[in-house]
């Protein structure tokens, strides 16, 4: 008996893993994406889909249709990847006709990633949008989704707080350091030289003043025109054929 459990457990392992690499996680329509990266970034997604079931699926686009950046979203992900049988995951699309990005949750995206701060999807994307950087944004979002559905390895959290330990660290010794130094006998600061000069020994015949820096300041005219640059969205929801959605976004 032992032995069939183990068959079907290996069997249902390989069939999950057959599953995961067998969806496309990938549809860069755009073609802004090498084949080297696609690649890539399937496998992330793949291994993603594989450890939690929650699906991300990475989209491109040139024509958005005439769409608002989330009625386009949600028909997208509706469209591209079936409610029933994947009913928890994301779609992340990038619409390079109108400069936007928007990200369709429904299931259990919903409560993991619409319900969260609209900041903090601009913070994984935005600046590398901005920079051209299109698979680093993406490999940045697939990363951030599995911070939140996989816990932290007990080596990882010590690197993830490393750099706080050290600066304590380093905070204390400085402190140490100065406690060592005024407790030192060191000689007196003297503010003139004149325990130097043998009395009557100088005389000064003639006095000048020489200037030799220049001190400029600048002030800047603020400008009353409006900022231009990417900003963050609001937060949404929807329906698409009796499935929910919620979605995020903003420019780019």
């Amino acid at each position: 008996m032992k032995k069939i459990a183990f068959v079907l457990l290996l069997l249902f392992t390989l069939a999950i893993t057959a599953q995961a690499f067998a969806l496309q996680h990938v549809d860069d329509q755009a073609r802004v994406l090498t084949i080297e990266e696609v690649r890539k970034l399937e496998a992330q997604a793949a291994e993603l889909y594989e450890l939690t079931q929650f699906d991300v699926i990475l989209h491109t686009t040139n024509n958005s249709q005439g769409k608002g950046p989330m009625d386009y979203s949600f028909d997208y992900y509706h469209g591209f990847r079936d409610a029933a049988k994947y009913p928890d995951g994301a779609a992340l699309a990038i619409m390079f006709d109108t400069r936007d990005y928007y990200e369709a949750a429904r299931g259990k995206g919903i409560e993991l990633l619409t319900h969260r701060e609209n900041y903090d999807l601009r913070d994984v994307v935005q600046s590398k949008l901005s920079d051209g950087n299109y698979y680093g944004a993406f490999s940045d979002y697939l990363r951030y989704v599995k911070r939140l559905l996989v816990p932290l390895t007990p080596m990882e959290q010590v690197t993830r707080f490393l750099p706080f330990v050290l600066g304590i660290a380093l905070v204390i010794g400085l402190i140490y350091a100065f406690v060592l130094k005024s407790n030192m006998k060191i000689a007196k600061f003297k503010y003139n030289a004149d325990q130097y000069i043998v009395p009557n020994s100088l005389r000064l015949t003639r006095q000048q003043d020489l200037y030799l820096y220049q001190t400029v300041t600048r002030t800047k005219i603020e400008s009353s025109s409006g900022s231009g640059g990417g900003k963050g969205g609001g937060f949404s929801s929807g329906s698409r054929g009796g499935t929910s959605y919620g979605g995020r976004g903003g420019k780019f």
